[in-house]
């Protein structure tokens, strides 16, 4: 895989194995389920976390490079709900590290921003939280 799936992957697997909510690559999701998703929010079902990755900042000269995830969490109409699953989140990304992810060593998770984006157009609340991932990205100019 790439840089930016082996990341993403991992991180969806992390919260998965944790018990945060359901990774299915293939995307299929019952009704009662809390989804974790990679890039795109689904119309269903209701509680939903969505993970997306930007750069922030990458080293000239060495493989050091600080990966932006954003996690937008979705729930129920009461605010409490998609707070409560951004805590869930919080409680294993925060400080969390090592890992490699597929191909991609994860030095450190922090986060850096958190706030509430309110509903969507189903009347659902929403929160976002974005993390730094701290990694190593393979670069055949940096070796």
């Amino acid at each position: 895989m790439s840089y930016t799936v082996d990341l993403l992957d991992g991180l969806a697997r992390l919260l998965h194995e944790q018990g945060v909510g359901i990774y299915r690559p293939e995307g299929a999701y019952a009704p009662g389920e809390t989804a974790i998703t990679i890039a795109a929010t689904p119309p269903a079902p209701d509680r939903v976390i969505c993970l997306t990755a930007y750069p922030v900042t990458d080293s000239p000269v060495l493989t050091d490079t600080t990966t932006g995830v954003q996690v937008r969490t979705r729930a129920g109409a009461d605010p409490r709900e998609a707070d409560t699953l951004d805590d869930l989140v919080f409680s294993v990304l925060q400080s969390a590290g090592p890992y490699l992810f597929g191909t991609v060593p994860v030095q450190l998770i922090t986060r850096i921003s958190a706030a509430p984006i309110g509903a969507d157009s189903s009347g659902r609340m929403e929160r976002t939280s974005n993390y730094h991932c701290r990694a190593h990205r393979v670069h055949p100019h940096l070796e």
